[in-house]
């Protein structure tokens, strides 16, 4: 079992890969890579820190990071601030909820938003599918990082390969053959929800290998094509670049996988969590929330940014666009949760609430 490389990919193209330029390195040396979501927070792999920690104090992020050997033009290294770890996260095969949010010590300096697939801006979050987001099978996603390509060193040039989904039905089928091989013993019926997809060809020759953990699977998304969101994350495989057709015929230690990633759509809830506010007031009081700016991304159905506010049981009141005169809202109740989503495209200037008890 791996932690992935890019196998069977070539260089990529400077500033292509503005939120994949991440590098997770441990005093100095890499370790994993990972994607930026915000000026704050970038989103890895939870294995990335099963082995480093006791050491966060010796962790830095490179973001901007395009040739390991040199200081590129708009690299930016940070420290680590918090590193969450997801609650379910498990080792055991397939892995399940293999994710990780990384808070940097201070704000990177971004370039544009995350909408476009584009050169020239070197530092760039990506966009988050939406929960239903609707990817076929066979459609073609880039992955890349500095994961070794052969025995040896790992490259100081960022290498990106491209993959095709794979079906879940056969994604689901042919880690029940690796996980079978892996205990040493036949296949067993998998988790009842798997959090991963798989990526890559039946007859191997591209994959992705040590050192490409916590990267992004990166997938164009809608019809337009220009839009691109992070599908998965880089998480493990059996094998670098090994077929894996007729899995179930070829002895344990032959058998292959393709690249297996965190399904981002199913953990969307808990990486939104970061932006969720509770707030109290002392008992026999009410809740009043004053919004003295309201600046989100404007939409009919407030698909892409909004805030959701929850009072126990009560439907919940939802708040997106452009509010052009102060609103207040008064809650009936002592307490209110406050969940913030958003496409991380910076279409608005955001938001500022003040919150009173009356």
């Amino acid at each position: 079992v791996h932690s992935l490389r890019v196998v069977g990919g070539t260089e990529a193209t400077y500033g292509s890969h503005p939120w994949l330029q991440v590098s997770l390195r441990l005093k100095g040396s890499h370790f994993c890579g990972g994607a930026i979501l915000t000026d704050r927070w970038i989103m890895t792999a939870a294995h990335c820190f099963t082995s480093v920690s006791e050491f966060l104090s010796g962790v830095t992020v490179a973001v901007g990071e395009f040739d390991r050997g040199v200081d590129d033009e708009e690299e930016q290294v940070f420290r680590v601030k918090t590193v969450s770890v997801h609650e379910k996260y498990h080792h055991a095969l397939p892995m399940s909820h293999d994710i990780a949010m990384v808070e940097l010590d201070r704000d990177i300096q971004l370039g544009h938003s995350c909408v476009a697939f584009t050169t020239g801006v070197h530092v760039q979050p990506i966009c988050l599918p939406l929960p239903d987001e609707k990817i076929l099978p066979q459609t073609s996603c880039i992955v890349g990082g500095w994961g070794r390509i052969k025995e040896g060193r790992l490259p100081a040039v960022l290498r990106e390969v491209r993959l095709d989904l794979v079906d879940p039905a056969k994604c689901k089928y042919v880690l029940q053959t690796v996980k079978g091989s892996v205990l040493n013993q036949g296949p067993v019926r998998p988790q009842a929800a798997m959090t991963v997809l798989c990526a890559g060809p039946e007859r191997g020759g591209r994959d992705a290998c040590q050192g490409d953990s916590g990267g992004p699977l990166v997938c164009p998304a809608g019809s337009g094509g220009g839009h691109w969101v992070a599908l998965g994350v880089t998480s493990w495989g059996k094998g670098c670049g090994r077929s894996w057709a007729n899995n179930s015929s070829r002895p344990p230690s032959k058998r292959g996988s393709p690249g297996v990633f965190t399904d981002v759509r199913l953990l969307l809830p808990w990486i939104k969590r970061l932006c969720v506010w509770s707030i109290s007031v002392p008992p026999g009081h009410s809740l009043l929330l004053e919004f003295e700016h309201f600046d989100l991304e404007n939409d009919s159905y407030c698909r892409y940014d909004r805030l959701t506010v929850s009072v126990g049981t009560h439907r919940p009141v939802i708040f997106c666009g452009r509010v052009p005169h102060v609103p207040v809202l008064l809650i009936n109740s002592q307490n209110a949760t406050l969940l913030f989503s958003s496409d991380i495209s910076r279409a608005g200037s955001g938001f500022v609430i003040r919150h009173h008890a009356v």
